[in-house]
């Protein structure tokens, strides 16, 4: 360790306590259905910069940020090394998988703009010397919202849970939960998910027949496999059947012919019917808005109003429609990723309508 410190880890953790307090003032808003992932290494697929790190190549690159955002908001002299990084914050238990890591981690967060590096002469050689950058600082910053964020939390924890049970059975390795905490897998934007979180994690996995086993030793079912090995994570494997989503049934010549409804609704549309498939694209619309947070829903609701006023009319303007349907299919691209299927499915029904519009 570098001389010339004095740990005061009390003090330590009171200051990281006061800087998430002002940060909570403040906060940076964060997609939170995209989970959203930085590019590069630490990309944990949890939100962000070792969000659910998955290696510990992506757990130390997220705690890199973390630690240097706590001694860069104390006014801490700059550019610590990574000794003097991890003892300034208290955090020496973890120095030996920092340094396993940490070379490779700098350089993917040097390559992706969030750290900036500078070399001295140490008395063991040249050491590594880091700092934020403003892209480095932000997503810190965004990393201490995140972990405030229960639903997204909770997710997490689930995939994590269950990736973790997947890989210690492949490796003939037990799957005792208490365990999980000592891996990459046990952590969530920097901190360690609470026993409450993986208890919960558990049960609701094993629920929906994707763990078997007990709460304390979880096994892998073939369903949780499939959800692995098929499926980007635990809620796009539950949505997979179009459970609560839009569905298109298409009859005849593909020339105006058309359904589009939800699991309740079934529309049969012919050439004349133009008033009720543009009401049904308005509630489909309507349907798959509901899945989205609150401020993605008004784009939608304006679509589906303008749809519902074509509706109205004895003869729909076919040139409007046109670029109501260009619109909403212009929304459905953007979905979240765990709602592509859906998304598809909806653009569909534009795509076949419009051509029957001529």
């Amino acid at each position: 360790m570098a001389s010339g410190f004095k740990i005061n880890k009390p003090g330590i953790r009171k200051m990281m306590k006061e800087i998430e307090r002002e940060v909570a003032k403040t906060p940076v808003r964060v997609p939170i259905n995209a989970e959203a992932t930085s590019a590069g290494v630490a990309d944990g697929g949890g939100g962000g910069l070792g969000g659910v790190a998955g290696s510990e190549l992506g757990l130390v690159a997220g705690l890199l940020l973390d630690w240097l955002f706590v001694l860069q908001k104390a006014q801490w002299g700059a550019w610590p090394s990574i000794n003097q990084l991890v003892e300034a914050t208290g955090n020496q238990e973890l120095l030996p998988v920092v340094e396993a890591k940490v070379d490779v981690a700098i350089d993917a967060l040097v390559h992706d703009g969030f750290i900036r590096e500078a070399k001295a002469i140490g008395r063991r050689g040249m050491i590594r010397c880091i700092s934020l950058t403003d892209v480095g600082t932000r997503e810190a910053a965004q990393r201490i919202e995140r972990r405030g964020d229960n639903r997204a939390r909770r997710s997490a924890c689930r995939d994590a849970v269950l990736r973790w049970v997947y890989e210690r059975d492949a490796n003939g390795e037990s799957t005792e939960i208490a365990e999980i905490v000592s891996s990459p897998y046990g952590w969530f934007n920097g901190v360690q998910f609470s026993a409450a979180d993986l208890v919960d994690a558990v049960r609701f996995l094993r629920e929906r027949r994707l763990l078997g086993g007990t709460d304390e030793t979880p096994t892998i079912e073939p369903a949780g496999t499939e959800c692995i090995e098929q499926y980007g994570g635990v809620v796009s494997y539950l949505n997979r059947g179009d459970g609560a989503g839009v569905s298109v049934t298409v009859m005849g010549d593909n020339k105006g012919q058309l359904a589009v409804a939800n699991r309740d609704v079934a529309q049969n549309q012919t050439n004349t019917n133009d008033a009720q498939v543009l009401t049904v694209f308005a509630e489909a619309l309507r349907e798959f808005a509901r899945l989205l947070p609150d401020d993605q829903q008004p784009q939608y609701e304006t679509v589906a109003a303008e749809l519902e006023r074509e509706a109205a009319k004895d003869e729909p303007d076919k040139g409007w429609v046109r670029s109501l349907l260009a619109r909403g299919k212009g929304l459905l691209e953007g979905a979240p990723e765990d709602l592509q299927h859906l998304a598809q499915v909806a653009k569909i029904g534009f795509d076949l309508y419009g051509q029957g519009l001529g």
